[in-house]
């Protein structure tokens, strides 16, 4: 009987985190020593030297090409030019006090993302893992992995695109309800009334609830035989249901609300997982906008009444634009949020049949790393993820900026 070490794969794990270690190490000792020598006359001469010792080093030895070893060559070269006529040895005390922080910082968040690129061009899955773990080797794959994400069709049945085009439907949907009735909640805490206090608390349950105690209260009641959603539809149809001829128009029905199987439907079970995230995220943006309202002074509607402003213009002349600062940050935030919001995806459709077709991207992703044991693929998942959401927040971000200087380029 053979024993199974998995020493090899625990070093290879060790050297990368070693590599990483030492490449932070050196990069802040190698900035220390251009804080320390950028006046001296022979600064830019060393420099040079060691961009040729660095290029040499990387083709003749390393094997790299010879664009490469040029281009990576002259890293320390440009570096002493910044230093040298740019920086002119500014912020070195605040360089020195992160200096430690950062090879802390970078064993807890760079290392693993270093550490998912790195599995991302290789093949590490539930067939190699047991050769990785005797090894400490995996087959370079190189964009294999990426490629195969974007392909049709994955252990999921499902198209990489009909799931993000479903996710960028959830992202939106949420995002959309959260802020218009988080911003209606707001206006209304935002007046003198009786109780506002009590208001607040009722209307902050949500999003004091952990989500798991939310969502696993929500799962039950959209049980098809017992569960409220259904019976409250059945409710509203019967009293509210008119005869028009022959035929019978219930209020619920008119708009596709009506009793059904919720969790084998994709489609229903879609719906209801973006009812509970809109509950669960509303209270969130009501306290974002009633801050926001609060912070603006009286005086400008007082001014504004004096000159004949309606309630309407007031809201969109004063309230709008004094309220974008706050509420673009936490749209942003917000999209984030949703956009990675596994947790309420999984509760919901846990044990549920049909749950594939209602998936979103990381939802779809979790699946992939841990119901089908695609660890690579699922690193080059993550990245592609992680790429969509950069272009997005920068859009966003971009946008904005642009609409509140229309004259920007």
């Amino acid at each position: 009987m053979t024993t199974l070490s998995l020493l090899p794969a625990v070093l290879e794990v060790i050297r990368l985190l070693l590599i990483v270690a030492v490449a932070v190490a050196g990069l802040v000792g190698f900035l220390w020593a251009n804080y320390k020598t950028w006046h001296s006359e022979y600064y830019l001469p060393g420099a040079a030297l060691l961009a040729l010792v660095v290029a040499a080093e990387l083709h003749l030895v390393f094997e790299a090409s010879l664009a490469i070893s040029v281009v990576l060559g002259a890293l320390p070269l440009l570096l002493a030019v910044l230093f040298k006529y740019a920086i002119r040895g500014r912020w070195m005390v605040p360089f020195l006090f992160a200096a430690p922080a950062s090879v802390g910082v970078a064993l807890l968040f760079l290392y693993p993302l270093v550490f998912e690129i790195y599995l991302s061009f290789h093949r590490l899955n539930l067939e190699t893992l047991g050769d990785w773990i005797r090894t400490g080797a995996i087959d370079f794959t190189g964009f294999e992995n990426f490629i195969e994400v974007l392909q049709v069709g994955s252990e999921t049945k499902e198209s990489f695109w009909i799931v993000t085009a479903r996710t960028f439907a959830w992202t939106g949907i949420n995002l959309v309800f959260h802020v218009f009735f988080g911003l209606v909640l707001a206006l209304f805490l935002n007046q003198k009334i009786r109780g506002v206090g009590a208001y607040r608390t009722i209307l902050m349950l949500p999003w004091a609830i952990p989500q798991l105690i939310a969502v696993l209260a929500w799962r039950g009641e959209f049980h098809s035989t017992f569960g409220y959603v259904n019976n409250l539809i059945r409710i509203v149809n019967d009293v509210f249901s008119f005869g028009v001829g022959e035929g019978r128009i219930a209020p619920l029905e008119w708009v596709g609300f009506r009793p059904q199987e919720w969790w084998t439907n994709p489609q229903a079970l879609f719906a209801s997982i973006c009812i509970v995230n809109i509950w669960l995220g509303i209270p969130f943006m009501m306290m974002v906008s009633l801050s926001g309202l609060q912070s603006i002074s009286k005086s400008y509607y007082e001014a504004a009444s004096l000159d004949g402003a309606s309630a309407w213009q007031r809201f969109r002349h004063i309230t709008l634009p004094l309220l974008k600062p706050i509420m673009v940050p936490s749209m942003i935030l917000g999209m984030i949020w949703t956009f990675n919001n596994v947790n309420v995806v999984y509760l919901m459709t846990a044990q549920r049949g049909g749950s594939e077709g209602a998936d979103i991207l990381v939802s779809d992703l979790y699946k992939q790393a841990f119901v089908y044991n695609r660890y690579s693929f699922s690193a080059a998942y993550a990245i592609v993820i992680f790429l969509i959401l950069l272009v997005l927040t920068a859009v966003w971000m971009k946008s904005s900026r642009m609409t509140e200087d229309p004259g920007r380029n």
